[in-house]
């Protein structure tokens, strides 16, 4: 029996250096963005919803949500890959330090092994409870990249950093495990995606 899992990446949030990055909010184009998506998922027949708690991300899936009368799930496990305790000027810098090196971790933070580990439990747990449903799941670049890296070893910082703002990518799940769908491209997304260099940035006070 397959599973379709649609992961879905938040639209453009806005960054603030002083506030938690969970509670960072959408941007006024992110807002566009996540009204712009909603009809592009109900065309692919959806029928769970799950969501990392991160603002950015419920906000992402809420106008799709009430759209089809689905419920948002949280998932904890859902999360974005810590790789710094908060917003720093040298991000870049210590995220492809984490590429580089699975091990690597900041104090307080998440290696990539670490962070790879929980997000791919997660999904299979979603999995699980889902057999043969269509499943979205509103998250993060990070995490959706390192599960790419799980799938296919040659998924590297590269691949990651390809995924836009908001995107989504199929993965199909079976007894057998799961793969990426790499044929699949939603229609519409072209006309309304960014990329992250172009996510506007509050520096604190």
């Amino acid at each position: 029996m397959e599973t379709t899992i649609y992961l879905i990446r938040h639209a453009q949030s806005h960054p603030c250096a002083d506030e938690h990055t969970s509670q960072w909010p959408l941007s006024s184009r992110g807002q566009e963005q996540a009204g712009a998506l909603a009809p592009l998922l109900q065309a692919l027949g959806i029928e769970r919803l799950y969501s990392s708690p991160y603002r950015r991300c419920v906000d992402t899936v809420r106008p799709f949500a009430e759209r089809s009368g689905l419920e948002v799930r949280l998932q904890h496990g859902l999360e974005e890959w810590k790789i710094t305790p908060c917003w720093q000027s040298d991000l870049y810098d210590v995220w492809t330090k984490c590429w580089e090196d699975s091990g690597f971790a900041l104090s307080g933070c998440e290696s990539g092994a670490t962070a790879q580990a929980r997000f791919v439990r997660t999904v299979r747990t979603i999995v699980e409870e889902c057999r043969g449903l269509t499943i979205g799941i509103s998250t993060h670049g990070g995490v959706m990249g390192l599960l790419l890296n799980h799938l296919d070893g040659t998924c590297l910082r590269d691949c990651a950093e390809k995924i836009r703002n908001p995107d989504v990518l199929r993965i199909r799940a079976n007894g057998e495990g799961m793969a990426w769908d790499r044929s699949f491209a939603l229609a519409g997304l072209d006309g309304i995606a960014s990329n992250h260099d172009e996510t506007p940035i509050r520096t604190a006070g």
